[in-house]
Formats: structure tokens, sequence, C-alpha cells
């Protein structure tokens, strides 16, 4: 037996893991150019953004379709989650300084955005 609104959180795992998985291809493909050639910097950081924005985007889309109502807000919700848990992921595998948190405010206002935009398009 399933209890009422079970289904939501398996659906926003779901919308998460696929978010994480566009963001990995986008990265992987990022690393790749890094690799065999020698990009600007502005180049990676616009194509990291682009990760960011597009998968917390993607998400935020799928979840407003799903939720039919306040779709903003649950695009909003999901490019939140989505920021906290790569703010958690990089903040384990790599020493914060005073100047990433600046950086950190800016990726958290991208996120928000992208979800709210795609959540507002669901």
């Amino acid at each position: 037996m399933e209890k009422k609104g079970s289904g939501f959180w398996w659906s926003l795992v779901k919308y998460l893991l696929f978010a994480y998985v566009i963001t990995t291809i986008i990265l992987m493909g990022l690393a790749f150019l890094l690799w065999k050639n020698n990009p600007p910097t502005s180049l990676i950081s616009a194509g990291m953004i682009f990760a960011y924005v597009i998968s917390s985007f993607t998400g935020g889309l799928l979840l407003g379709k799903k939720m039919q109502k306040n779709k903003y807000l649950w695009g909003l919700l999901f490019g939140g989650i989505y920021f906290g848990v790569v703010l958690l992921l990089s903040a384990a595998l790599s020493n914060v300084s005073g100047e990433t948190f600046g950086n950190a405010v800016t990726v958290c206002m991208l996120c928000l955005g992208g979800g709210m935009l795609g959540g507002m398009l669901g």
C-alpha cells in the first residue's frame, strides 16, 4: 500500500537523477574538450553554467508537468534541491574559500532561475 505523497518524492528523485545524468554528460564533454584542446577558461566556465542551467531547467520542466499547479514554485524547489546537492558534493570534494562563496551564490541563482523557468513552461 502506497502512502499519499510518496509518488511525489519518487518522481523528485527520478528527476534529480535525470538532471545529474545531463550534468555529467555535459561536464564529461567539457573535460574531453579540455583534454584534447586548450580552450579559454571563459569557455569552460560558460559550459559549466550551461550544464547547471539546462539540468535544473529540465528537472523543473518535468516536475512542473507532474504537479500541474504552482508549477513555478515546484520548479524553484527543484532548482534549490539540485543546487543543494551540487553544493554539498562540491564542498565534500574540494576546499571551500571566500571566493568560492561568491560563485556559489551565482550558481544558486542560476539553478533557481533555471528550475523556475522549467516549471513555468512545464
